[in-house]
């Protein structure tokens, strides 16, 4: 009897015992059955793609299969935030830290009651990354490609049964993970404000092309920068923006593009004052708004 084997199948068995307690499938109806994750006792998380178009769901639990409430889908992330009382513990999260290409990883989801179990590894981990919808991730996580329909929205669990990512289907048939701390700050703030805010500034935006003496004055390694060239009266911005300002950075981040933007603001909280840097008739400085939404939501 080869024990030491014995002993690996059983720990296996236990991990995947472990996981398939914390995700759950999701029914979007006409056939689409996808999965999820059970992240606290009264929150689950799914991919957003998914459930794009989408009115309501059924989640199937290992004993029962009730309706769901969508509380907000983050599409440029791909984190969707659903409201049902499972009464289950909260997820337990792996650090940033703990996560290295190569390592084996167990993904989990669920088809109506049956648990949906394949073990996986990661391809590569990576430093924060830009979605082609605009959205910021923490990581880039890689999965083994090829990943089953039905596991979609489902879990990527570490061997100490820590959630390291949702696994969603990429481009080309690749797999991505996204990362426990993205899918945390979305349902902190779906459950502070009951959806995801837009944070509003009030400016269009245009991006320019830097000559090279003036990337030189601005100690700056990109070639284009974003442009003020409206300021919308009564925003954020109508107290210390100006048509013609170049936006360097906003509460610390660097801006290049209107894009960054957007993707800063999402960053600071409603209602807090944040520091933007500007170039304006050949000086920087520092002004401060106040990030809101728009007054007609």
């Amino acid at each position: 009897m080869n024990l030491p084997l014995l002993e690996w199948a059983a720990a296996r068995r236990a991990l995947a015992e472990q996981a398939a307690v914390g995700v759950v499938g999701i029914d979007r109806g006409r056939g689409a059955r996808f999965s999820g994750i059970v992240w606290d006792s009264e929150t689950l998380v799914t991919a957003a793609e998914i459930l794009r178009g989408a009115d309501s769901v059924t989640v199937h639990t290992a004993n029962d299969a009730v309706p769901a409430k969508i509380l907000a889908c983050d599409l440029s992330v791909d984190v969707a935030v659903l409201e049902l009382k499972t009464g289950a513990p909260a997820i337990s999260a792996a650090k940033p830290t703990s996560l290295s290409s190569g390592d084996d990883v167990l993904i989990a989801g669920r088809s109506d009651s049956a648990a949906t179990i394949v073990w996986s590894h990661v391809e590569q981990v990576g430093p924060s990354w830009r979605s082609r919808s605009g959205g910021e991730l923490d990581r880039l996580i890689r999965l083994s490609p090829g990943l089953h329909p039905t596991l979609e929205g489902g879990g990527a669990f570490d061997l100490e049964g820590r959630l390291c990512a949702m696994a969603v289907r990429g481009p080309r048939h690749t797999t991505l993970g996204i990362p426990s701390e993205t899918i945390e700050r979305v349902v902190t703030t779906v459950l502070q404000h009951g959806r995801v805010p837009q944070p509003y500034l009030g400016v269009r935006l245009q991006s320019v092309r830097l000559d090279d003496a003036l990337r030189e004055r601005l100690a700056r390694k990109c070639t284009e920068a974003a442009i003020v060239v409206g300021v919308e009266p009564d925003s954020p911005a109508a107290a210390n923006l100006l048509f013609g300002d170049l936006l360097l950075s906003i509460a610390g981040r660097p801006i290049d593009n209107p894009v960054d933007v957007k993707i800063a603001l999402t960053r600071i909280p409603l209602g807090s004052p944040a520091s933007v840097q500007v170039y304006r008739a050949g000086n920087r400085f520092d002004a401060s708004v106040v990030i809101r939404e728009r007054s007609d939501r």
